[in-house]
């Protein structure tokens, strides 16, 4: 599986949905899974990252106490 960092999923959310703009038409099917599939994974990875952060501010508040 394809590893993917946030600005790399961000460029490619973004060329899709500006060629589907462009075209002013639907994209094949091939693309449209394409692109929710990057949608998907930036989610993921958004989701995960915020988990992160809340496990770091949780352990610095405990510290903080």
């Amino acid at each position: 599986m394809m590893i993917y960092s946030e600005k790399e999923l961000r460029e490619m959310i973004s060329n899709l949905r500006l060629w589907k703009e462009m075209k002013n038409c639907d994209l094949t099917d091939a693309s449209e899974i394409c692109l929710t599939k990057y949608e998907l994974l930036l989610e993921n990875h958004l989701n995960n990252k915020y988990k992160e952060i809340n496990k770091w501010l949780n352990k610095t508040k405990l510290w903080m106490k």
